[in-house]
């Protein structure tokens, strides 16, 4: 009898063990926010994305394990649909092949993720064990309080900020990511306050809770990111809703006509003051987002069922921007608005570029879905407070995604799926309920492509890695004027990056600065396929002017101007060709439009530019050109720039 009991207890202690360890693998990813390979190019994402490579190598094994073992579990409404919006995608593709897309490669692994991680909660589920589910919620608050601090750190000069331009970004690239993830993490440190039970780890968790909670609304003003304020009002909102049912209260509250009145005028009133508020924080800011989104508009004009390929608004975006200023569109403060820019700033836009109104009505169907969902009945506390935690993550992802590019962010594209995993173990009704054709139609594809992914990332991460190292040494000796030696390191890390535009841009410019010309043309061009920005064209116009070739130089420099109207070097190089060319008149003509264009960013860089363009004016001989003959007679010119500056061009 004695012996029986200690195998029963044993074969407990082995679950219970085997169960911790699962979802602390599953959990282990979430601490990827805080990886930075100092030495590797781009360190703050390639930190991030080759520690979750390599959690992954753990997770599938771990995953697909609980994932073969629930065979019957029934395949729900959102699941289908996060298949179907992975097939859309995939099927869907990009010139060069998807899997060579460095989004995707972290991408895919987020749905991977998803499926296992759905898994393992609704055996956890199941076996009435949602306890374990702090785990994660602990390691994700955890991560973000652990943010926060290096945050604060940073305003006051203690820890390395990573942009230049900025002085809070925490382990990210840019204040918009970093604030993203918080604002996503913030609902499950919340979470964690509703254990305020005795117990010291009940007490421990709630403080962990409570303190995150302080330190996250604490440094998101910092940031200045007012995507990141509205998504964390989502967020803080949506919880609310769960955790106090607030609107019994309101029921309470307005219970006469009068007082729902003044309630319906009011509300609506502060909220278009509040959005009134934020356009004014930083109006430049906002209307530069209304510019890209025209743009936006147009490139899914140009494809409107397909879009152009996963990935690929860095590549598409900027020659329809020149365009759309060609045609006679923008005012004049857009044209001063105007820049190189990788993304959207607005989720469904850029899913409608890259992968067709199809692939913008599959992401607002998953994203709708998982918030809208009727709720299991009937459902525990525990149940009901996990999914408020999951759907104010997702609305705040959500409402931050229509202004800003959370989807370039792995941590928070991680946070994303890990909380539509949760709302799909907490399912409604299932879709197809133990029918094994429909459940095996559904799994097989999921495991056949968590077993390629674990092989991809296998064979793939080490090799990224090392194609990373060799671009940063690269750019390192491309700074010291080391150009051949820089080209030996691009050249090295080209067979794993040759499908990455930047990569091939930067080898391009190094590539012609040891007069390599005809090489650096080929790789712009293939550049030009995977990204694109006014350095592209520019660099493009330098490699055919040395070349010889003027008429495909001039048309790289007008794209360029064409594109970022109020820059002035695109504009000078082609002063310059033109000049050197004996296009006088052109070359003149451009000179004067340069002294009278508006300067948006006084630097010494456009002051020697007007001096050069000051020399071509006074260099110039055209008996045709009134204006030029007219400074030419001058004998003192630089008493007469302040009219030259002010005389208009025709």
């Amino acid at each position: 009898m004695i012996k029986r009991l200690i195998k029963i207890k044993d074969i407990r202690l082995l679950g219970f063990t085997g169960q911790t360890l699962i979802i602390l693998v599953i959990s282990l990813v979430f601490i990827s926010p805080l990886f930075v390979a100092g030495e590797l190019y781009d360190p703050t994402r390639t930190g991030k994305i080759l520690f979750f490579a390599r959690c992954m190598l753990l997770v599938i094994p771990v995953g697909l394990f609980v994932f073969i073992r629930t065979r019957k579990q029934p395949l729900d409404h959102l699941s289908l649909l996060v298949v179907l919006w992975g097939a859309w995608i995939l099927i869907r593709g990009k010139q060069g092949g998807i899997w060579h897309d460095e989004k995707f490669f972290w991408f895919a692994g987020c749905w991977v993720f998803f499926f296992l991680t759905a898994a393992v909660i609704t055996d956890i589920v199941r076996k009435n064990q949602i306890q374990w589910l702090l785990i994660p919620a602990f390691i994700i608050t955890l991560t973000a309080a652990t943010e926060t601090v290096l945050g604060l750190l940073q305003l006051y000069g203690g820890f390395r900020v990573y942009h230049a331009a900025f002085k809070v970004t925490g382990t990210f690239f840019n204040p918009a990511p970093f604030a993203g993830f918080l604002l996503a993490s913030a609902p499950w440190a919340m979470f964690l306050t509703v254990n305020h039970k005795s117990g010291l780890l009940n007490k421990a968790l709630y403080w962990c809770g409570f303190l995150a909670v302080i330190l996250i609304i604490v440094i998101i003003p910092s940031t200045q990111s007012r995507a990141a304020y509205l998504g964390l009002s989502a967020s803080v909102l949506v919880w609310i809703f769960f955790r106090y049912k607030p609107l019994l209260y309101v029921k309470r509250i307005l219970n006469t006509k009068l007082k729902r009145r003044l309630a319906f005028t009011l509300i609506p009133l502060f909220l278009m003051l509040m959005i009134t508020g934020l356009y004014h924080f930083k109006k430049d800011s906002a209307n530069g987002r209304l510019l890209i989104w025209k743009v936006a508009l147009q490139t899914i004009q140009e494809k409107p069922l397909t879009g152009h390929g996963f990935n690929t608004v860095q590549a598409t975006f900027a020659p329809a921007q020149a365009a759309w200023f060609e045609a006679g569109n923008g005012s004049g403060s857009e044209k001063m608005l105007a820049g190189s820019v990788r993304w959207a700033f607005n989720e469904p836009l850029q899913a409608a570029s890259e992968t067709g109104l199809p692939g913008m009505f599959l992401l607002i169907l998953v994203t709708g879905y998982a918030l809208f969902y009727k709720m299991p009945r009937p459902v525990s506390r525990a149940q009901y407070l996990h999914i408020g935690a999951a759907r104010a993550s997702v609305a705040g992802i959500t409402v931050f995604g229509c202004f800003s590019y959370p989807f370039y962010s792995l941590p928070v594209t991680l946070l994303f799926f890990y909380a539509l995993a949760v709302l799909a173990a907490f399912k409604t009704e299932p879709f197809i309920n133990r029918n094994r054709f429909f459940t095996g139609a559904f799994k097989t594809p999921v495991i056949a492509g968590a077993v390629v992914l674990f092989a991809f990332y296998l064979l793939q991460t080490p090799r990224l890695k090392q194609a990373h190292w060799l671009w940063d040494e690269a750019n390192s000796l491309y700074r010291i004027n080391a150009f051949a030696e820089a080209n030996n390191s691009f050249a090295e890390a080209l067979p794993v990056l040759k499908y990455n535009g930047l990569f091939l841009q930067q080898y391009a410019k190094s590539l012609a600065m040891e007069n390599r010309y005809e090489e650096a043309v080929t790789l712009l061009m293939q550049a030009g396929n995977f990204y694109k920005d006014e350095y592209s064209f520019i660099a493009l116009g330098d490699a055919y002017k040395a070349l010889g070739e003027t008429q495909k130089a001039e048309e790289q420099y007008q794209l360029a101007a064409s594109m970022v109207p109020h820059k002035f070097y695109p504009i000078f190089l082609l002063a310059k060709l033109y000049n050197q060319t004996g296009q006088h008149k052109k070359a003149l003509a451009l000179a004067l439009q340069i002294l009278n264009k508006e300067i948006k960013v006084p630097s010494q860089a456009i002051e020697e530019i007007k001096e050069e363009m000051q020399e071509i004016i006074t260099k110039s001989k055209s008996p045709n050109d009134t204006i030029g003959e007219y400074y030419m007679k001058k004998k003192n010119y630089k008493k007469n720039r302040p009219m030259l500056i002010k005389q208009q061009f025709w």
